[in-house]
């Protein structure tokens, strides 16, 4: 994984619950890319603790609140199909 080099890069993914998830720790989903039709990418501002956020993501040690998380979900999804 590469580090942080500028607080100005994004991170591009398709994963629908990693953008989920740092959204839910106040990153900032600045566009979603529609172009190809079986997927969406996701441009998401980074920041200085992404990668951190990152890792513990993929060893399951983040903790979330349910309707919270779920609350972005709803708004990342109004964002894909309007």
């Amino acid at each position: 994984m590469n580090k942080l080099s500028n607080e100005n890069d994004f991170l591009k993914n398709s994963d629908f619950l990693i953008c989920n998830v740092l959204l839910y720790f106040g990153h900032t989903l600045e566009e979603v890319d529609r172009s190809d039709v079986s997927r969406c990418i996701f441009s998401i501002k980074r920041k200085n603790d992404t990668d951190e956020i990152l890792r513990k993501f993929h060893e399951g040690s983040l903790l979330v609140e349910p309707k919270r998380f779920q609350a972005i979900s709803k708004e990342i999804k109004s964002r894909i199909y309007n």
